[in-house]
């Protein structure tokens, strides 16, 4: 797979101009003055004058009298004004930017190269203009109020932090990526079902993860990608409703390891499988300073039902068995072998129930790199 191009860029040529010096080349060739097309329009000396100064709009309506009086169509005077009138306002628009390029160094210019967003680290109207094209925003504020809408992340303060610029170029290649992948409509039911088969994954290699956790996930109506995390980002996965029907999913390889990987999908499908279709969950590796509304039990409700469909209740006392005596590591490979599951899940479950030191076992995980390209590295 390869990433989300960057956004067209429109023909927008420099040397537009105005109807009005197509009017007065036109009435110079044919000898007539302003005054008599004035005459022959029904129009003011006056307007026609604006007209050809380019201070008055040239409207449909006069476009058909001068089509009549000089014998240009309407349809390329109306082609002629909403040229210049674009021109106009990009030039304007192009000026307001201008006062905002402080905004562009709040990114990583050279990671927005890397990623294929921009095309140099130049801090300049252009790129921002680019920028916003992919963002799909027509002001940095806009951009902003955008992101403070998303759960969680960006719920943190009034005052995005520079890790949630690269969160949010993070975010859009993987709503962009998700929008492309073709899915049925979303079933619930058949999610459910594809659990068991998703969690079998877990012991095979991650080059099968790469094509079948998405296929078998389009199936149901989840569009699942991989988009690697940017430096100064400490996103680890998001869920985002792109349709009623379609739900997006994407993870990054924030810890590169398979643990982490397998508890992140099943993470986000829980928010899928238990949560609104309205919210975007954006799930980091911190939440001691989320501001998160006091009651809002969404993101342990998602951790528990990860840790549940990774180890299911039926193994719980075998679990627990194990927490007591996790070593030698033999233990945690014949636990991992009897449940059907990958023996690093079990090192980080061990790890985060403190029964296991989390410089102990790491040998068993096995660590995935994600490429730009939506490639999985193992080693």
């Amino acid at each position: 797979m390869t990433p989300p191009a960057a956004p067209h860029q429109f023909f927008s040529p420099d040397d537009v101009l105005p109807p009005g010096d197509t009017l007065k080349e036109q009435l110079e060739a044919l000898g007539i003055p302003q005054a008599d097309l004035a005459r022959r329009t029904g129009l003011s000396t006056k307007h026609i004058n604006q007209i050809v100064q380019g201070s008055a709009v040239l409207t449909p309506e006069t476009a058909l009298l001068l089509e009549r009086a000089v014998g240009i169509p309407a349809s390329l005077w109306n082609q002629m004004e909403a040229a210049w009138r674009t021109h106009v306002s990009r030039t304007e628009s192009r000026e307001a930017l201008s006062n905002h390029l402080d905004w562009l160094k709040r990114f990583s210019l050279g990671e927005l190269v890397r990623r294929g967003i921009l095309p140099t680290k130049e801090c300049t109207v252009d790129n921002l203009e680019q920028l916003l094209a992919f963002f799909g925003v027509a002001d940095p504020e806009v951009a902003e109020k955008v992101w403070r809408s998303y759960r969680t992340a960006f719920r943190r303060s009034t005052v995005l932090k520079p890790d949630d610029y690269a969160t949010a170029v993070w975010m859009r290649q993987a709503e962009l990526k998700a929008r492309t992948l073709d899915c049925a409509p979303y079933d619930r039911t058949a999610l459910l079902e594809l659990l068991p088969r998703l969690r079998a994954l877990t012991i095979q290699e991650p080059a099968l993860w790469l094509t079948e956790v998405p296929r078998l996930c389009a199936q149901v109506g989840v569009a699942v990608v991989f988009v690697p995390a940017p430096p100064n980002s400490r996103v680890s996965g998001v869920t985002r409703w792109l349709t009623p029907e379609k739900v997006g999913v994407a993870l990054s390889d924030r810890f590169k390891k398979d643990d982490h990987f397998w508890f992140t999908l099943f993470h986000e499908l829980g928010h899928v499988l238990l949560h609104g279709k309205r919210l975007t969950f954006i799930d980091d590796t911190h939440r001691a300073d989320d501001t998160t509304p006091e009651g809002d039990r969404s993101e342990a409700e998602a951790d528990a039902f990860a840790a549940d469909t990774l180890i299911p209740p039926e193994h719980t006392a075998a679990y627990r068995c194990l927490a007591q005596r996790p070593m030698p590591f033999s233990n945690i490979e014949s636990f991992a072998q009897q449940a059907g599951i990958a023996p690093g899940i079990v090192v980080g479950r061990l790890q985060y129930d403190r029964a296991l030191e989390w410089t102990h076992g790491n040998k068993l995980k096995r660590t995935i790199e994600i490429t730009l390209s939506g490639d999985l590295k193992t080693t």
